[in-house]
């Protein structure tokens, strides 16, 4: 739930950033806001703290708060990408070196799209856990098969509808965790050779699934703020024989770009028109901020072609291991394809999961992490300013928790991944999102990390790297 603190914090940073106070100029004193606002002079110190922690506001001894220099220049945007022609995917080395330093955990993680655990419900969780395996013993110690736990699936269907989603428990298929949902769906209707068109850049787990069905990618020009470009795809539609058209519908793993409903919409009337499927990957859909987009693709889906995937993963827990799809007319497929390799998920995780949500303690949760992760994408967005070279471009999402960020164009990524390694600090460079060279200037930051003079010392630390 947002503190007061930081939502006064948060608004007088819309009025900074928005020229109300220009730079140099002094906000109003402790005590001038703190009558304002009603609230205690407490309050109001642990707001300008956190406008300090921004890098928006300093402090001058017995003078007050002032704007800093800077901190309301707009912050420039990556431009659209270029896409490419189909091809294989190649590079897996990177992703491999990137996810072992994870596994380490001697590194500050600001690679690999993971939250701190800080961020997640364990306490909660593990109440869940401990609860059905003392009550349920013997069905959470079982196999639990395709398409997984009814009362879980129930409780998605439900959820499924705040995005203007009406679906059926039967519809509704439990997997381990958002990869086995899209590798489900694309292996039910894809042989290798076949073309799946993608965003670019594009999620690295994606490329990776691909290269490994044999499959061929095409990359569409995207904007980082709206997504893939529907003039590009209308015309690669045109010319190649693509099966899939594979999206992540809301906060876009890399950029965090957000389809609005109506280009959600239209993006459904172009794979009808064309006769092709749509994957659509809504792992972060959950985490939206103040402008939240409140559909996904899937609700315009009139004839089953929309195969919807997301999870667990990135709002309670990446070890539980919980996602799910809803492949439409693909469902059979998919059910197939699961019964005869994985069975389905770990039967304690469906069981404890199900119990979470049934609470009703989710969403309380989630407007706490939401607010977590807005706080800390504005936090680390404004130390990317202050510390990284001119020139420097950011992607603004509004939701998730992952910045894209564009250098200038004489920075390699990987070299700077080489030399953040022997300073403890891990990142993702642009070269594991794309099959080509568009992005090797650019990388990826996961912000779901605790702020602190660690994190900021770290993105100070890579900033005087690129220098």
């Amino acid at each position: 739930m947002s503190t007061l603190y930081s939502k006064i914090a948060h608004e007088l940073a819309q009025d900074i950033q928005q020229g109300l106070y220009g730079p140099g100029t002094k906000v109003p004193s402790v005590r001038q806001l703190s009558k304002q606002r009603s609230v205690s002079i407490s309050t109001i110190n642990q707001a300008y703290a956190l406008l300090e922690d921004r890098g928006l506001i300093r402090s001058k001894p017995q003078s007050g708060y002032f704007v800093r220099e800077g901190a309301n220049d707009p912050i420039m945007a990556p431009p659209m990408s270029t896409g490419s022609d189909p091809a294989v995917v190649g590079k897996s080395e990177l992703i491999g070196r990137m996810l072992s330093v994870v596994n380490g955990n001697s590194h500050i993680n600001l690679g690999a799209a993971i939250a701190h655990h800080s961020f997640m419900p364990h306490r909660a969780l593990q109440t869940h856990i401990q609860k059905v395996s003392r009550f349920q013993s013997q069905e959470v110690f079982n196999y639990q098969f395709s398409p997984g736990y009814e009362p879980l699936r129930k409780q998605i269907a439900l959820r499924m509808r705040d995005v203007g989603v009406r679906v059926h428990s039967d519809e509704v298929v439990i997997t381990n965790g958002c990869s086995e949902a899209l590798s489900l769906c694309l292996r039910s209707n894809t042989q290798a050779g076949d073309l799946v068109a993608v965003e670019s850049p594009c999620y690295y787990g994606f490329l990776q699934l691909a290269k490994q069905l044999d499959l061929k990618i095409i990359e569409i020009p995207t904007d980082p703020q709206t997504g893939i470009s529907l003039d590009a795809l209308d015309l690669a539609l045109s010319q190649w024989p693509i099966k899939i058209i594979a999206v992540n519908s809301r906060y876009s793993n890399p950029t965090g770009a957000a389809f609005s409903s109506e280009r959600q919409m239209a993006l459904f009337n172009l794979a009808q028109r064309h006769d092709v499927k749509i994957l659509e990957d809504d792992i972060y859909g959950e985490i939206g901020f103040e402008q939240s987009i409140h559909t996904a693709i899937k609700k315009f889906d009139t004839d089953g072609r929309v195969m919807y995937c997301s999870s667990y993963s990135k709002t309670v827990s990446p070890g539980l291991r919980m996602g799910w799809c809803i492949p439409g007319n693909s469902l059979q497929r998919v059910m197939d394809l699961q019964t005869f390799t994985t069975f389905g998920p770990a039967a304690v995780s469906q069981y404890a999961m199900g119990s979470f949500l049934q609470t009703g303690h989710y969403d309380k949760h989630l407007r706490s992490l939401r607010t977590l992760c807005r706080d800390n994408l504005e936090r680390v967005t404004q130390a990317v300013r202050q510390y990284f070279p001119s020139g420097t471009k950011i992607s603004q999402p509004k939701g998730g928790y992952i910045l894209w960020v564009c250098m200038p164009n004489e920075v390699s990524a990987i070299e700077l991944q080489l030399k953040s390694l022997q300073q403890g600090i891990n990142i993702a460079p642009g070269d594991l999102f794309s099959n080509g060279e568009h992005f090797s200037h650019c990388i990826r930051l996961n912000c779901a990390l605790p702020w602190n003079d660690e994190l900021r010392n770290a993105i100070k630390k890579l900033g005087a790297l690129i220098s």
